[in-house]
């Protein structure tokens, strides 16, 4: 359908990988500022114990939609929303589900496997 559904599939339902990289450079061409963008927001928004516990070794604390909805705000979801091809509410279930994995692999510098 839209894009993560595209990287989704291509990763075989688990987001790694190839997948990982394109989801990660495609939010780098949004309005949002790439995941350290978003992380940013979220940070300012005061879920700043939650991005931390994404680090490599954390507690990899869930993400709402709702949440994601308050820190990035309307215009971000909108244009995320459009860039990809999916409803805003599709980004932001996307968005829960994958970015603390984008997050960790971020801070920790990527996957070494292979």
């Amino acid at each position: 359908m839209g894009l993560f559904d595209t990287l989704e599939s291509l990763a075989g339902g688990a987001l790694g990988g190839d997948a990982q990289q394109a989801m990660s450079g495609a939010l780098d061409n949004s309005s949002v500022g790439g995941v350290s963008g978003i992380l940013g927001m979220l940070q300012q928004s005061g879920l700043g114990s939650q991005v931390a516990s994404w680090a490599p070794g954390g507690d990899h604390l869930p993400i709402s939609a709702d949440q994601l909805q308050s820190a990035l705000g309307d215009e971000h979801v909108q244009n995320l929303a459009s860039q990809f091809g999916i409803s805003p509410d599709q980004v932001l279930s996307q968005l829960s589900q994958h970015l603390p994995g984008l997050a960790a692999a971020q801070q920790g510098g990527g996957d070494s496997g292979s």
